[in-house]
């Protein structure tokens, strides 16, 4: 490994640096570049005035033991320890003896609107994404929490969620963590707007948008005054607040392991209440578009308009105009849209797109993006026509790739692990978002099912 080339405690302490530094980085990088490119953003954006729910604010309630029982026995077994070292083996061994002590610390935790700080650490282990190993940046950090830590997010999580759905504090065109809500269901309310359009003889722009480094830079002050808006209480936000401010982390690789570093920005990977606390803060993101739809799943974004051809100039007006306002809502909210990422693809009739005058393209934070001719959007490979083609071409190939790996071990597995293998691996790829591409072509179906 690449690590055994160098001082393993000096490369823990290399990436921890990198890791701990990403998010404050990307937020000034993301207020440098509204610099260049809209003079009427300020470097230092006014901060969003905290909007205080009058009616029905929530407060935290404390917790029976019997929920946090029911809690920790649905977690899974196989979940890795946190900096503590206790398994979750152990704690559900021990549930006996340690029920009342864990719970008593949640609802303290609850009502005085303390954190605590011993479960605000976080063992980063670096996953290689691609490239060179030494290279911080190719690297995704496995962020593991306590398991106490967890049990309390838990809580918090499916009482806050519960209040956000039940009062609709969070925006319908946001379809992560929401109930009945999945990227299936985004797909399919997408592509059919989109069939709708070509029935109706427009064409669809469709822009993939791509924000670097989302979660890694999410500014604490805003998170909290949004926090405030969607209608936790004051002591709700305290209770945020603590649970955010004082967080540190250290990096582990093999036995090695880096210092201490504070985090000033992000909300905690791999920490069960992230997720939702992102969903709050990009909530009022789809209302910045005012011709085109913006729909988000969690930090994946789309933005979406239809036109007749005869519109095309106006359209690309519109575009490029709500574009420019959701540069400005990432300006003024810290967060970095990454320009040569966005993907773009015009989508409509073969007849539509051949009697197009000029090729469409739309200039996005100065640079020119030009229309392709697939994008993979949640998992889904979208094309011109949306014949799906693309999307069942690669689907095909990557599991006939699997089915030839298992194909190569099938002896050393009996019948049903081997069912297990072929569906986890296998069946799930090729059965992913099917209500999305069920329009497909025959010859397209007639591959699936080789």
């Amino acid at each position: 490994m690449w690590y055994m080339c160098k001082d393993r405690h000096l490369v823990a302490e290399e990436f921890n640096q990198y890791f701990s530094s990403v998010g404050r980085n990307t937020a000034k990088e993301a207020m440098r570049l509204a610099d260049v490119h809209n003079g009427n953003i300020l470097s230092n954006p006014t901060p969003i005035p905290i909007i205080v729910v009058a009616v029905n604010q929530f407060n935290l309630r404390p917790v029976s033991s019997a929920t946090v029982r029911a809690i920790i026995i649905s977690m899974p077994s196989n979940k890795s320890p946190g900096p503590d070292k206790i398994n979750i083996r152990v704690i559900k061994d021990c549930l006996h003896v340690i029920l009342e002590p864990l719970t008593s610390i949640i609802n303290r935790s609850l009502t005085t609107s303390e954190f605590p700080d011993a479960w605000k650490i976080a063992e980063l282990i670096p996953l290689l994404k691609e490239g060179d190993h030494e290279v911080p940046s190719n690297n995704q950090p496995l962020s593991l929490l306590n398991v106490a830590s967890n049990v309390c997010e838990r809580v918090v999580l499916d009482q806050f969620s519960c209040y956000l759905m039940e009062n609709n504090r969070l925006s319908l065109r946001q379809s992560g963590n929401r109930k009945k809500h999945s990227t299936e269901i985004l797909n399919i309310s997408v592509s059919d707007k989109i069939l709708e359009a070509m029935d109706k003889k427009k064409l669809s722009a469709l822009i993939l948008l791509d924000l670097s480094k989302a979660f890694d830079s999410v500014s604490h002050t805003i998170l909290l005054q949004k926090l405030s808006r969607v209608g936790a209480s004051p002591d709700m936000v305290n209770w945020f607040c603590s649970y955010l401010s004082r967080r540190s982390q250290y990096v582990r690789i093999g036995s090695a392991v880096s210092s201490l570093l504070p985090i000033t920005h992000c909300v905690p990977q791999g920490a069960i209440l992230s997720p939702l606390l992102f969903s709050i803060y990009v909530n009022d993101l789809p209302q910045a578009p005012q011709t085109s739809n913006l729909d988000s799943y969690v930090d994946d974004s789309k933005v979406l308009l239809y036109f007749l051809i005869k519109d095309l100039d106006q359209a690309t007006i519109n575009l490029e105009q709500d574009l420019a306002r959701v540069a400005n809502w990432c300006s003024t909210n810290q967060l970095l849209p990454n320009s040569s990422k966005t993907k773009f693809i015009l989508i409509g009739t073969q007849q539509l797109l051949q009697r197009l005058p000029k090729e469409m393209s739309l200039t996005f934070l100065g640079e020119v993006i030009k229309p392709v001719t697939s994008a993979s959007d949640l998992g889904v490979t979208l094309d011109t026509h949306l014949t799906f083609d693309s999307h069942i071409t690669k689907v095909v190939s990557s599991c006939m790739s699997k089915l030839c790996q298992i194909n190569g071990v099938k002896n050393s597995f009996d019948h049903k692990t081997l069912l297990l293998i072929i569906s986890s691996l296998v069946m799930s790829k090729l059965l992913y978002c099917s209500l999305v591409w069920a329009n497909t072509s025959s010859k397209n179906i007639e591959k699936l099912q080789k």
